[in-house]
């Protein structure tokens, strides 16, 4: 399970270095106010059918359906099949590209109804939207290579593709502040460039690969094209409520002010970086391994799950404890400057804090709903997440009114929270959970090393002063407090004998050997 961790984090650390970059610079350049609420929220809207019909449900099908006519051996009816897939999203995208351009203004209001307020900031957006809606059609089509590459356990190229996308934005956005005088609509161009840019590069490959994506005949005749598409049908209502989820953040924060959604976009960014390079990687690794061991011996599933969740607990409640006690530096020092000002900083750092509270329950959330599905309980966690739902929708209001945006991922790590609670309660009353003494000694462990090293980083950073700003000295102090953390956590585990520790110990050594 670490092996097959480690092996995808070097990627997807290169993919959120480059998403860091990408995210920096639209904030150095556009600040926190009316054009990049504008950019954010007209991007969102394209990504969320993304999420929820291509890289999800469209993706979760495939991959399946193509692995078992792979598995077939027969190597002309599975380019049929591809090719059959191909044709069925160049018949289907263009509607829906279409569609959601006609309902551009319907979905700006549902996401940003405070926007209206403005006229010029809602006309802005709507414009912005509409001319991102394309990426839709190409992701889509990226999806479908992704999943042919997938299908053929090739991994690294789909990992490195955003990258792309990335890099586009950061050309797209500089191109249009520096030589287009702030024509803003040419914004739309770095996306749809990285768009472009992940189809293509994964297209050439699966054309080396003797699966190019041309469409062929059947598209939706294809029984396998008909079964992806009835596939797809149960998974959207899971990821249907996540994308909720986002919208109503959206909505809370479009009302808090000029800036707001750009600063609660950021937070969140933040806050995913370890949930992306290290949470979604495990619980990748795990989900294969929990199935096929289930099969065989449920208690050698559960042996696993334990170590997992040990795992989990031994790289999230330290990262916690460093954004909590850092928040405001750790913003600062990765976004201040420019035109994204120390107020911008500070809001920003109030929705971090209380973002990274919740990072525990979220990476748990994930775990145990892998542990759901090995089991073959898809049922559990879309209960659960709708609960998620209900309470951040319940307490969103409230505390946004209190405290702002910080208010809304406050809900939003207490829905995380609640996601968490009812997962483990339900696993555990099916028998799937290990024993509690097996999990509880290391979690407290990890738990005792994070808070004393949060506590030195939050002493140490008051006597610091690190600033609100991108500089040397900043990233310098910053990276001492990343060292200090680490160091106290670490002495922490090895002074209490934790067994992480040489565990990490023998992973590195084994890593240094050629």
């Amino acid at each position: 399970m670490a092996a097959a961790t480690s092996g995808m984090v070097l990627v997807t650390a290169a993919s959120r270095v480059s998403g860091y970059l990408r995210d920096k610079v639209v904030a150095a350049l556009l600040g926190a106010g009316t054009v990049s609420d504008a950019f954010i929220t007209g991007f969102r809207i394209p990504n969320m059918f993304r999420a929820l019909l291509a890289e999800g449900s469209l993706t979760a099908a495939f991959v399946p359906t193509l692995v078992a006519q792979r598995s077939a051996g027969d190597e002309a009816r599975t380019r049929e099949f591809v090719r059959a897939m191909t044709a069925a999203l160049l018949l289907l995208l263009p509607w829906l590209v279409v569609a959601g351009i006609l309902a551009t203004p319907w979905l700006v209001a549902l996401l940003a109804p405070a926007f209206a307020q403005d006229p010029g900031k809602f006309e802005l957006t709507v414009r912005l939207t509409r001319l991102m809606f394309p990426y839709l059609g190409l992701i889509s089509l990226a999806a479908l290579a992704q999943g042919v590459l997938n299908a053929a356990d090739r991994f690294l190229l789909p990992a490195a593709t955003p990258i792309a996308l990335n890099l586009a934005i950061v050309a797209g956005t500089s191109t249009t502040v520096w030589l287009l005088d702030g024509r803003w609509e040419w914004l739309a161009a770095g996306v749809l460039a990285g768009g472009f840019a992940q189809y293509a590069l994964q297209a050439r490959a699966c054309r080396r690969l003797g699966q190019p994506l041309l469409p062929g005949r059947g598209a939706l005749r294809h029984p396998g094209v008909r079964r992806v598409l009835s596939l797809m049908v149960p998974g959207i209502p899971a990821l249907g409520i996540y994308q909720l989820t986002l919208v109503i953040s959206t909505r809370f924060a479009s009302t808090a002010g000029n800036g707001a959604v750009t600063c609660l976009y950021n937070a969140s960014r933040l806050n995913e970086l370890v949930y992306g390079m290290v949470v979604v990687q495990l619980t990748t690794a795990v989900l294969p391994m929990l199935a096929s061991e289930r099969a065989a011996s449920p208690e050698r599933a559960r042996e696993t799950l334990a170590f997992a969740i040990r795992l989990l607990s031994f790289v999230t409640l330290p990262a916690t404890a460093f954004a909590v006690a850092a928040a405001r530096p750790l913003v600062g020092v990765l976004f201040g400057g420019g035109a994204y000002t120390a107020a911008a900083v500070t809001a920003t750092a109030g929705a971090l804090l209380w973002y990274s509270a919740g990072l525990p329950f979220l990476a748990a959330t994930k775990l145990l709903a892998s542990a759901s599905y090995a089991w073959q309980d898809t049922r559990l966690p879309v209960v659960a997440s709708a609960v998620n739902l209900a309470v951040f929708y319940g307490l969103g209001k409230p505390l946004l009114a209190a405290f702002g945006i910080a208010g809304v991922a406050a809900a939003a790590s207490a829905g995380q929270a609640a996601n968490c609670v009812l997962l483990g309660v339900g696993n555990g009353l099916a028998g799937r959970l290990p024993p509690l003494r097996s999990v509880l000694l290391g979690v407290g462990r990890h738990l005792l090393g994070a808070g004393l090293a949060g506590l030195a980083v939050a002493v140490m950073g008051a006597r610091l002063h690190v600033g609100v700003e991108t500089s040397a000295r900043g990233l310098g102090l910053l990276a001492l407090l990343g060292v200090v953390a680490v160091g106290v956590y670490l002495a922490v585990l090895v002074a209490l004998r934790a067994p992480e520790w040489r565990e990490l110990r023998s992973l590195m050594r084994r890593a240094g050997k050629p």
